[in-house]
């Protein structure tokens, strides 16, 4: 082994660190056989009332995130009109992008539970509140739905799973990619993912699952898309339709009532914000050293469910509704409302045992690792684990 491979330099880790980073991750990993445990084992440690919605529980939470987004929208407001020096606008608009678009996540969850029908006891509430909501927020809301409902019947399914599907060996080495990557583009790829991840799924399936036989990327947006069904066409109109009635609405009131600026300054950024916030915690979810993905007959349901990571976000997972730090329940239990999940999730913590991954790495540190770490997977094998490297 020459001295370039030993010692990576600013490439990579060196020799001696990869074997102690392999030898850390090894030891990590998810037992990988089948669990000595049934999903109705785990159901019965729960209290039975952890599984009620309350429509006036669920409306609370929405309204105390929705009274959030107006209070600082309302003070926004205000500053965007006022006399005020330079330097305090340069203080202002960071810190109500960074408030905004985490009060405004909490909303965004509170529409995803409405697609998993676990706002309240009615689908017609839940459909009505999540599409206004996740309208709002530039999400087509039964497109997304639907798709999301096919990750939870496939979680971590190589050739089943519709969202953050690892990449293969082949693939990198098709655009030279497979070497370890400097510091530089490495920086590059977390921003340009946290930037414009979320869109380039929505409109070009990135990271999901491919399809060898349609001859384009297919997005959230066509109703023939293979992503979806005959019958998700009419919900597929509707989540259009509404999104141009809301691009109609914003046009109108920074044409004619507002600004590109007002538009800019109180919507679009924090709306990335929001964005950047979702890749985060699914990326994370999703994606990790310690848990693998399977394919074949190798791969069942609860396996698949039980490769998500939970992590813990801080005050945060307050604000995130516990979509964070309880996401292994909500992938065994997904029609089971967010104020439920941290009590579910302690009941089935002892049953889980080694089965259940949890990681308190502070969450830009776990980014940066996962992102450096988790690159590719092998092309074919029944079990598949992240690498990093080509020679490992």
């Amino acid at each position: 082994m020459d001295e370039t491979t030993r010692r990576r330099g600013k490439e990579g880790p060196s020799v001696d660190e990869i074997s102690k980073i392999q030898e850390k991750i090894v030891e990590a990993r998810v037992p990988t056989s089948a669990p000595p445990f049934t999903l109705k084992d785990l159901k019965d440690a729960v209290p039975a009332r952890c599984f009620e919605s309350s429509l006036l529980t669920s409306s609370l939470y929405l309204f105390l995130d929705l009274t959030g987004v107006f209070l600082l929208y309302a003070a926004a407001m205000w500053v965007f009109y006022a006399s005020l020096p330079w330097y305090a606008h340069a203080v202002f608009w960071p810190v109500y992008w960074i408030f905004q678009g985490c009060v405004s996540f909490g909303v965004w969850i509170i529409a995803h539970e409405c697609g998993h029908y676990s706002f309240c006891a009615s689908k017609f509430v839940c459909d009505i509140v999540g599409l206004v909501l996740h309208t709002a927020l530039f999400v087509p809301y039964h497109s997304w739905r639907i798709s999301h409902a096919q990750h939870h019947r496939n979680t971590n399914r190589m050739d089943g799973d519709q969202a953050f599907v690892p990449n293969t060996r082949t693939f990198l080495k098709s655009g030279n990619d497979l070497e370890f990557p400097n510091i530089f583009w490495r920086m590059l790829h977390v921003v340009k993912y946290l930037s414009i991840g979320w869109p380039a799924y929505l409109f070009f399936n990135a990271r999901g699952r491919p399809y060898e036989n349609y001859p384009s990327r297919p997005n959230h947006f066509n109703p023939f898309a293979p992503i979806f069904s005959r019958k998700d066409f009419w919900d597929v109109i509707v989540s259009d339709i509404a999104l141009l009635v809301w691009i109609g609405i914003l046009y109108y009131f920074s044409a004619n009532v507002y600004s590109l600026g007002w538009l800019v300054c109180l919507y679009v950024i924090p709306l990335m914000q929001v964005n950047m916030w979702l890749v985060i915690v699914t990326y994370l979810q999703h994606t990790d050293v310690k848990v693998p993905h399977y394919s074949g007959n190798e791969w069942t349901w609860l396996k698949g469910a039980l490769c998500t990571v939970d992590r813990d976000y801080g005050i945060l997972n307050y604000v995130f509704h516990h979509l964070t730090d309880c996401h292994v329940a909500h992938h065994l239990f997904s029609y089971m409302p967010h104020y439920h999940m941290a009590e579910a999730t302690e009941a089935i913590k002892p049953i889980l045992g080694r089965y259940y991954t949890f990681d308190n790495t502070p969450v830009w540190k776990a980014l940066w690792n996962t992102d450096s770490y988790c690159r590719f997977v092998e092309d074919s094998g029944k079990i598949l684990w992240y690498k990093f490297l080509p020679e490992h």
